[in-house]
């Protein structure tokens, strides 16, 4: 069994124990053996992840797992010799991420962490510290794959494969969780079903599944089937006429484009009730946090599944493994497209079915998107391009114009606003834009 070096980058988060868990999961198995984990935070985290790494070594310990958890906040240091560098980064914190969700419902446009406005400003922060994170990698373990769960996935790896040449690819748990709740709904093990995804992290759709390589398409958007794929995607019950259309089964987030007028409206309900998902979520990280810090807790909180990111460590884990014995495995990631998807530029990142081994991920050349879904997906991502564009040189006009190409936000005077606010409201983590007018 190898043994390999694992570094995450913001180690301190609450989704962390659910990944160390994955990793004595897959050591149990005889996959690999990460014999070094080290948890990096910045000085601010200290406290949060010296509770994550005691609450690790203890589930360690009560498995059999000889392996070493260490605690760092110098990030050069940790990372030499690393295998694989997992980086889940919230630039800000939860703060932020707050404000990301509370400032856009001011202006009637939809609030949330990874799409529209929110998702910009959480991108403008953090590609350019993805990017120094990339640096220090090719730095000190130039071998190592770079795996980024940090928001906004895919316009974060899309900065890192356009401006870094580091061995990088991005996850997402969406896909993973829609082919769960299949498998669920099918009775059958997960291993059996396969998707068949293409599109953008957060707009992406899954177009085919099969059963023991066998397409159930028709079985599943039949009318008996189809109530259940909507469930299975988090989708509102009025989905399913799109989804009979479709002949797809889109991510959650195509409701904030389809439903638009609704989800504003009942943002704006929360925001005057129990508040956005992050106050609601900062309240279910005080409760994980109380259960980590107790010294006879040993196995993951049962309020973990309240945090969301169900699956994410699943993704990272299986990709790692495969990639360490150079076994094929499916999974839905974000990469370069490569022409995979017929409708983007080839140079963009996509969220696609890709076959991962010891080269890494692979896409699958799955061809076009389906026309109903084929303007928005073009539009969003020229929209990525120029967040992209606008984060790493903090150019103000390519800012401008990528609020005004989104699809939540489509009028100049409310970019221009919003532009205004957000590179204000988020000047101390915007260095790059400073000293520049818009």
């Amino acid at each position: 069994m190898k043994n390999i070096k694992i570094v995450v980058i913001g180690g301190g988060s609450s989704y962390t124990p659910e990944l160390l868990d994955g990793v004595i999961r897959h050591w149990e198995a005889g996959d690999f053996f990460a014999g070094e984990v080290v948890l990096v935070d910045v000085p601010e985290g200290r406290e949060r992840t010296e509770v994550i790494a005691e609450f690790s070594r203890r589930m360690m310990k009560k498995r059999g797992m000889p392996s070493t958890v260490r605690v760092s906040f110098n990030r050069k240091e940790a990372l030499d010799g690393a295998t694989f560098v997992i980086s889940q980064v919230r630039v800000g914190g939860m703060k932020a991420r707050r404000t990301d969700e509370h400032l856009p419902i001011k202006y009637g446009v939809i609030g949330q962490e990874t799409t529209g406005p929110g998702g910009f400003a959480n991108a403008l922060r953090t590609i350019p510290v993805a990017l120094e994170i990339a640096a220090d990698v090719k730095e000190k373990c130039p071998d190592a794959w770079l795996l980024n769960f940090s928001n906004p996935s895919g316009l974060v790896t899309e900065a890192l494969i356009k401006h870094t040449d580091v061995k990088t690819f991005g996850l997402c748990n969406v896909p993973i969780s829609i082919k769960m709740a299949i498998a669920q709904a099918l009775r059958v093990e997960p291993a059996r079903i396969r998707l068949d995804v293409m599109g953008l992290n957060h707009l992406s759709f899954v177009t085919h599944v099969y059963r023991d390589g066998e397409d159930i398409r028709d079985l599943l958007f039949s009318r008996a089937f189809v109530g259940h794929l909507t469930k299975a995607a988090k989708l509102k019950p009025e989905m399913d006429r799109f989804l009979m259309r479709l002949k797809a089964i889109p991510s959650p987030y195509l409701q904030y484009y389809w439903l638009r007028r609704r989800t504003v409206s009942e943002e704006e309900r929360a925001l005057g009730n129990e508040g956005t998902r992050a106050d609601e979520v900062m309240k279910i990280e005080e409760e994980l946090f109380a259960q980590y810090r107790k010294p006879d807790v040993d196995e993951l909180p049962e309020a973990l599944k309240k945090r969301g990111g169900a699956w994410y460590s699943t993704v990272a884990l299986d990709c790692i493994s495969a990639m360490v014995r150079n076994v094929p495995h499916f999974e839905a990631l974000n990469v370069r497209n490569n022409g995979a998807i017929v409708d983007l530029p080839s140079d963009c990142v996509v969220e696609i079915t890709s076959v991962v081994d010891g080269k890494g991920p692979t896409p699958l050349q799955l061809g076009s998107l389906p026309l109903e879904v084929r303007g928005l997906v073009q539009q969003v991502k020229a929209y990525e391009e120029l967040t992209v564009e606008a984060a790493v040189r903090g150019d103000v006009e390519a800012a401008f114009f990528a609020l005004l190409n989104h699809p939540l936000v489509g009028d100049a005077e409310v970019a221009f606003d919003l532009l205004k606010e957000i590179l204000e409201s988020n000047r101390e983590f915007l260095p790059q834009f400073q000293g520049k007018k818009l």
